[in-house]
């Protein structure tokens, strides 16, 4: 099977740490889990890192797709919220300063909802996808 291209290591430091320290391939963060009373910490969470990864992916694809087709995308932002209730659920939103053609917009949308984190998630959780191109 050979070796993942992908690491990810998670370590408690201690056992009344708090944050674990994460390594990812190498970069090195921080990532806690919120107080018992629901309060976000500063850094990364679990589910803001699994937002991270949908996000990031979203918009290196939709670059990638734009330019392969010689479109400057201009500014591309993907803002990924999480929905923890049950059943849990990713809201997606996917804005590119570019203008699009309606056909090369829906060829755009097929691309958003087939990223390859997308595919990893969307059998475990729902993902709402809101798709704006140019001025709205």
């Amino acid at each position: 099977m050979g070796e993942p291209n992908v690491w990810s290591v998670a370590r408690l430091p201690a056992p009344e740490s708090e944050a674990a320290d994460l390594s990812v391939n190498g970069l090195e963060l921080s990532c806690a889990v919120p107080d018992d009373a629901g309060s976000e910490p500063a850094g990364a969470t679990p589910f803001g890192l699994l937002a991270a990864s949908l996000s990031s992916c979203t918009a290196m694809s939709v670059r990638t797709f734009l330019v392969r087709w010689r479109i400057d995308p201009g500014a591309v932002t993907v803002r990924v919220g999480v929905h923890q209730d049950t059943p849990p659920m990713l809201d997606r939103q996917v804005t590119v300063a570019a203008e699009i053609s309606p056909d090369l917009r829906e060829q755009l949308a097929g691309v958003v909802d087939s990223t390859p984190v997308t595919v990893l998630l969307r059998d475990a959780m729902t993902i709402r996808t809101v798709l704006t191109t140019g001025a709205g």
